[in-house]
């Protein structure tokens, strides 16, 4: 059973009635991760913007002063794996110094962990969810019913309640589509860059970024 079906499965046990997208592998991705004390204090929340390049992508990040390479490097890569207050590649440990200890946590297959928060009210949409292994962050995703946004928590300009032609507009059509688990949803995918979409009755409901 895939970790994302996992999470999908006690969710919907323990919440009954939600919807909880299912969270799909993907492969590598570029930027190359560099060695994190390699970015700058005052840079480690720079957030960077995909966008389309060609039949690829490119992720976007404007740093306010002149950089080495190699720094230039560790904030690209930092930059474009945040999702809301965190970074994939960070330790656990910044997830509950920014969030707190999670609302809920749940075990996934190869020692995994998801740690489920929920972003205003308690067991209402929106959640996010950290899945957590060797006490790093390896997943970011943040879900919704498509009718409550979650500020802060866009990734390139994307959202929950995004639309179809706001998703395409920023990352074009899927290079994969298939239903997902979950009854009237798809799931977009563009591997072998690190995130993917669901999205339901024309609206995102789901944004998911993972360890490339």
């Amino acid at each position: 059973m895939r970790a994302g079906r996992a999470l999908s499965v006690l969710l919907v046990a323990m919440l009954p009635g939600w919807l909880s997208p299912a969270a799909h592998a993907q492969s590598a991705a570029r930027p190359t991760p560099t060695p994190a004390q390699a970015v700058p204090a005052d840079l480690k929340d720079l957030r960077g913007e995909w966008n389309r390049a060609g039949a690829g992508f490119g992720c976007k990040v404007v740093p306010p002063r002149q950089l080495s390479q190699e720094q230039l490097l560790a904030v690209m890569a930092r930059a474009c794996q945040r999702l809301g207050p965190l970074v994939v590649g960070d330790g656990a440990d910044t997830a509950t110094a920014a969030l707190g200890p999670p609302h809920r946590t749940l075990n996934q297959p190869q020692d995994k962990v998801a740690w489920v928060y929920f972003i205003g009210q308690r067991e209402h949409y929106p959640y996010f969810v950290v899945t957590v292994a060797a006490d790093k962050i390896v997943a970011l995703q943040v879900t919704g019913d498509g009718t409550a946004p979650a500020p802060g928590y866009d990734f390139s300009h994307v959202g929950l309640g995004s639309t179809t032609d706001e998703l395409v507009a920023v990352f074009g059509q899927p290079s994969h589509f298939e239903p997902s688990e979950l009854k009237n949803v798809e799931l977009w995918t563009y591997p072998p860059h690190p995130f993917s979409f669901e999205l339901k009755g024309g609206r995102v409901i789901s944004v998911r970024i993972r360890q490339p």
